[in-house]
């Protein structure tokens, strides 16, 4: 499953969010968030991707630094 429309807080620049179930029994989703094409510099890069396991991509480790605010 991929998620619409994330934005880079510290560049403003679009990600992509990937998620995958690598089991039918697991409980929660693997994500994987990243930007679509690396931008010049993004002062968050060191923080990417963001990868974990989380209900939603907004409950993964440092989501709240990176990820503009749901629309």
């Amino acid at each position: 499953m991929i998620h619409a429309s994330l934005v880079c807080r510290g560049c403003f620049g679009t990600l992509y969010a990937v998620t995958t179930i690598c089991a039918p029994a697991a409980r929660l989703p693997t994500w994987e968030v990243d930007h679509d094409h690396t931008p010049t510099p993004c002062p968050l890069r060191p923080l990417l991707p963001l990868q974990g396991v989380a209900a939603h991509v907004y409950e993964l480790p440092e989501a709240t630094r990176v990820l503009s605010e749901p629309a």
